[in-house]
């Protein structure tokens, strides 16, 4: 029923492109459609898998030429959305309404069609939750407001200077980090399937009037990140959670760098996961710090940097944690030497907690 829906607007798109074959926009208007299912990736969320569907209507910035990063990012284009999403099981995890945003960039192709790069984040309400007494079956959602990260590799394809077509594959998160237990999160890989249609012609007449900030590239970085986490259902305890990190970066493009680093991280729930029987076991420097080391990379768009880290435990206490660990996140510079960033912590699709820090960069490269 979808295509023939689709089948019959397709020649209306065609009417109205007729007077702006070789227009070129600066926003574009769509809707994507994401048919897929929710998997378990822990025993414990085994009861919730399901077929999902979902929808998504946007609006997104094109043509960015006006930005310095255009150059480096083709066919870029910065999106906001509003999705919708159906989890399958009514009673257990509902539905969600989310708000969020996107960067999609070629990777491959070129011309009309192209394979691009979509990475993006929010927040949306999740209509069921665990509850101890009405929804104990759900062990994945323990409140009703959760983040959200999302990665896909979308096929564009240009069916008129106006119209695109995207199709792909992509994959969507959603927990709270670890803020409200339970919080195991949900993950649902699926197909995207949408139209984007281009408006509001681009007028690139005063373009390189306008410049965008550039942030400095320097080889060495500290930060201070600060995680807040609840654990156990029936009687939940609140954990804070400290780190001190450093990252040595190589510029490979003047938006683009992979770093190498080490996290010392003051985690005092080891003590509470390794002894369940003890409601107060002793919390110490030895039994409670942990280090790691790991590779990252990060994608910087004007101020805003995305970030995606795998580490390896050297110090883990009891063994509590997966031997590795997975970061996604975001960064903002504040300015040419300090830096903010939020990032979710992750042991392959389980969420550990959200950190939250401030960052100091130092000594530039050399020319």
């Amino acid at each position: 029923m979808r295509f023939v829906f689709v089948s019959l607007l397709l020649p209306l798109f065609f009417l109205m492109d007729l007077k702006n074959a070789d227009a070129q926009y600066k926003w574009a208007a769509g809707g994507m459609y994401y048919p897929g299912f929710l998997y378990a990736h822990t025993d414990d969320a085994r009861n919730l898998e399901a077929h999902i569907k979902g929808f998504e209507v946007s609006v997104s910035r094109i043509n960015n030429q006006d930005k310095y990063w255009n150059r480096f990012y083709k066919n870029s284009e910065i999106g906001y959305n509003f999705i919708y999403m159906d989890l399958g099981q009514p009673k257990l995890t509902g539905k969600v309404y989310g708000l969020g945003a996107n960067f999609q960039f070629r990777i491959a192709g070129k011309g009309k069609n192209y394979l691009a790069l979509r990475l993006g984040t929010g927040v949306g309400y999740v209509t069921q939750k665990f509850d101890f007494y009405n929804n104990r079956q759900n062990m994945a959602i323990g409140s009703h407001v959760n983040g959200n990260i999302q990665i896909g590799f979308i096929y564009n394809t240009k069916i008129s200077s106006r119209v695109s077509l995207k199709t792909g594959l992509g994959f969507t998160h959603y927990s709270n980090g670890s803020i409200k237990t339970p919080n195991l999160g949900i993950n649902m890989p699926s197909l995207f399937l949408g139209l984007q249609m281009g408006y509001g012609k681009a007028d690139f007449k005063s373009i390189d009037t306008v410049k965008s900030f550039k942030p400095t590239t320097k080889k060495h970085e500290i930060l201070l990140n600060y995680g807040y986490k609840e654990r156990f259902i029936s009687n939940p305890i609140k954990f804070h959670i400290g780190s001190l990190g450093y990252r040595y970066l190589k510029n490979i493009s003047p938006v683009r760098r992979w770093y190498l680093g080490a996290d010392l991280v003051w985690d005092p729930t080891h003590p509470y996961s390794h002894d369940l029987s003890n409601p107060n076991p002793r919390v110490g420097i030895d039994n409670s710090t942990e280090l790691g080391v790991l590779i990252g990379h990060r994608y910087d768009i004007g101020r805003f940097g995305m970030i995606t880290d795998i580490g390896f435990y050297i110090l883990n206490p009891y063994q509590t944690k997966y031997f590795s660990y997975q970061r996604i996140g975001f960064r903002y510079e504040l300015n040419k030497d300090w830096f903010v960033n939020g990032t979710l912590k992750v042991h392959f699709g389980t969420a550990d907690y959200f950190e939250w820090g401030l960052g100091y960069k130092f000594k530039r490269f050399k020319k």
